[in-house]
């Protein structure tokens, strides 16, 4: 008996093809239905004796034509088959789901296989489209995006001051004392710095809290600008405190770049509603030593250096060592 078109879609309909949870599309090299198996049918609502025959951009007006005749033209030449991921485009087909998908969209994810049938010559004869119902994957992705982005959220809130968006306290003592364990073990040296914005009472009390709000973000944002973002550390200690931890930089160094910062800030001019503030910065420097007990006592020596600062007329840099003769 002569194998027809209707030959074919009659045999591939009542075998295993209706059968299955994917949807199944055979078209001819015009595009013409030749296989349209249930799970096609029943989420599009037309039926196989409906869409065999006809051509399937009629059927479905929406859909890209040159984007699907140029992925047929391809399986054609390459003869080899073809995927797109829900992730790369999220349907081909309109057709509804009845899941929630947070955040998502209207219509069913999809996973699209598009393959050639070729003849026994090799020659392109038929080009078969499998259509896979990803939404339950979707939503978990969706799901799993969320749960890392709320955890991207808890990391800022828990490592993150809210005011001036630098590290907070529990953080970067954190990171001096894994900075201090490491050069304990490996003899390399590192500096912290500590600063106090001066008189900021004042400045509460003459422009307001809001204003004072704005002289430590704005005086983060510039000290931050002048430090190596891949290896320094800037947290706030407290209120108007701040700390520096600079990796590979010995005490000189670290108190050229302490007055860089310092210098960086005294020009600088903060503007807070119709006010214009000028600030300055007292800060201490110390080196690590190995006869250091722990990160705590190297907290306290740049506190008593940043002391001595403030006691000797604020504005200035002390290093620890001067006030101790240590070498």
């Amino acid at each position: 008996m002569e194998t027809t078109v209707q030959n074919i879609g009659d045999y591939f309909s009542k075998t295993i093809v209706d059968s299955l949870s994917v949807g199944v599309v055979v078209l001819d090299l015009s595009s013409r239905v030749v296989v349209w198996n249930s799970f096609m049918s029943k989420h599009s609502g037309i039926g196989a004796e409906d869409a065999v025959g006809k051509d399937l951009f009629d059927i479905f007006p929406y859909l890209s034509r040159n984007w699907l005749e140029l992925k047929f033209q391809s399986l054609r030449i390459l003869k080899s088959y073809s995927f797109v991921s829900w992730k790369q485009r999220p349907y081909l087909f309109r057709f509804q789901h009845n899941r929630q998908i947070t955040g998502g969209g209207e219509y069913m994810y999809q996973d699209c296989t598009f393959i050639p049938i070729l003849d026994t010559d090799g020659k392109t004869t038929l080009i078969c489209m499998t259509i896979q119902d990803m939404t339950e994957a979707a939503e978990s992705q969706k799901i799993v995006e969320e749960v890392i982005d709320a955890n991207k959220a808890l990391q800022l809130m828990t490592n993150y001051d809210a005011l001036t968006s630098v590290y907070n306290r529990g953080y970067i003592e954190k990171q001096l004392e894994a900075e201090f364990n490491k050069s304990k073990m490996n003899g390399n040296v590192f500096s912290m710095l500590m600063f106090d914005l001066d008189h900021f009472k004042k400045v509460n009390d003459t422009y307001g809290h809001l204003a004072g709000d704005d002289v430590l973000k704005t005086v983060s944002k510039k000290v931050g600008g002048l430090l190596r973002n891949a290896v320094d550390s800037l947290g706030r200690y407290g209120g108007e405190e701040f700390i520096i931890i600079l990796t590979e930089t010995n005490e000189e160094t670290a108190a050229v770049i302490a007055e860089q910062i310092r210098e960086g800030v005294e020009q600088m001019t903060i503007s807070s509603g119709d006010y214009t503030i000028k600030a300055t910065l007292s800060m201490g420097v110390v080196e690590y030593r190995a006869d250091l007990r722990d990160y705590l006592q190297m907290l306290h020596e740049v506190d008593i250096a940043l002391y001595n600062s403030k006691k000797q007329g604020r504005n200035r840099v002390t290093k620890y060592t001067q006030l101790n003769n240590i070498n």
